[in-house]
């Protein structure tokens, strides 16, 4: 019926956030579901934890009860280094039929890209590299 283009997927990792395929520059987290991107207000990430997501509520994946198709697998871009996924989001994931797997971003966002050519129903949760600092200084 519609033809809403090709899937959007990233190009390049840069400092502080992503270049989508469609060439848009964004400088924020951001989700990538059934083939669009959204801005995505990420949790604060704990500095001084093995955990660095432990603190995450759940209400910031509500969306994925409410899509349609769901994906079969998400995939985490933990930002530069790689973080595991805390227990509460993978078993929230799974009551939801969806697998959960997490790289740094740079690994995700590359086999976010490889998975969504082949036609699978990838879902993805990417935090830049690098966090931006704080610009008001006084």
């Amino acid at each position: 019926m519609f033809d809403r283009g090709p899937n959007v997927g990233i190009e390049v990792l840069t400092t502080y956030g992503f270049v989508l395929s469609n060439n848009v520059k964004v400088e924020e987290p951001v989700m990538l579901i059934n083939g669009s991107c959204f801005l995505w207000n990420a949790p604060p990430v704990a500095k001084d934890s093995h955990l660095p997501m432990k603190d995450w509520d759940l209400d910031t994946f509500k969306i994925f009860e409410l899509i349609s198709p769901k994906p079969e697998i998400i995939m985490f871009g933990t930002g530069k280094n790689f973080a595991p996924i805390p227990e509460h989001i993978r078993k929230y994931f799974f009551k939801l039929g969806v697998q959960v797997d997490q790289m740094n971003t740079k690994h995700a966002t590359a086999t976010y890209n490889v998975l969504a050519e082949e036609g699978r129903r990838v879902a993805a949760a990417f935090l830049p590299l690098n966090e931006k600092e704080n610009k008001t200084k006084q």
